[in-house]
């Protein structure tokens, strides 16, 4: 039986120090461009449509609200002291639930939308930047058609954008994502 004898390893400094590794996320990192022209297209009638919405929604949880508050203070039980600490409950409940659906009335509809020749991307209503590859790796699909009316100032369309592994709703504009040569040819 032979007996080995320890190997010893020299190890010296690095020479540098530890780089991070880059992960990318398709929807929060923006794509690695050449500086292309980019065309930005504001949304504005699906805005113009969210912010109606929203007045009509929490105008509606107002006024129920404040009929609750009528039936309240003539009924039988006006005055006590569990009445004015239900009506402070359901008055807190009712700003919560009045802005939550704000908050999704405006989510839905971004800002505006910036096209460009290796991406696109769309900015949301409260500032986020959603990025999408450009040309054939690009796919929207239209899930409803809102026509005009008291609430909508033009057509919209609610999409469906994927690219990657990013997938995402959104109330736009009719043909806001379409490309500026098959925008004009449709405007003749």
């Amino acid at each position: 039986m032979s007996v080995a004898r320890p190997v010893r390893v020299a190890r010296s400094a690095p020479t540098s120090a530890p780089r991070p590794v880059p992960v990318a996320t398709a929807s929060r990192s923006p794509p690695a461009g050449t500086g292309a022209p980019v065309e930005r297209r504001e949304n504005t009638a699906a805005t113009a449509r969210a912010v109606r919405l929203s007045v009509l929604f929490a105008t509606g949880i107002g006024a129920v609200y404040a009929a609750l508050v009528l039936v309240a203070s003539f009924g039988p039980s006006a005055g006590s002291s569990g009445s004015s600490q239900a009506l402070l409950l359901v008055g807190v409940l009712a700003v919560v639930v009045a802005t939550a659906g704000v908050v999704v009335a405006l989510g839905a509809a971004p800002r505006a939308v910036e096209l460009g020749s290796d991406a696109t991307v769309i900015i949301g209503r409260f500032g986020r930047r959603y990025y999408y590859p450009g040309g054939a790796s690009l796919r929207v699909m239209v899930l409803q058609k809102v026509p005009v009316g008291w609430l909508t100032p033009a057509p919209l369309e609610s999409v469906e954008v994927a690219g990657g592994s990013a997938r995402r709703s959104f109330l736009l504009e009719e043909g806001l994502l379409e490309p500026a040569a098959d925008r004009t040819r449709a405007a003749d």
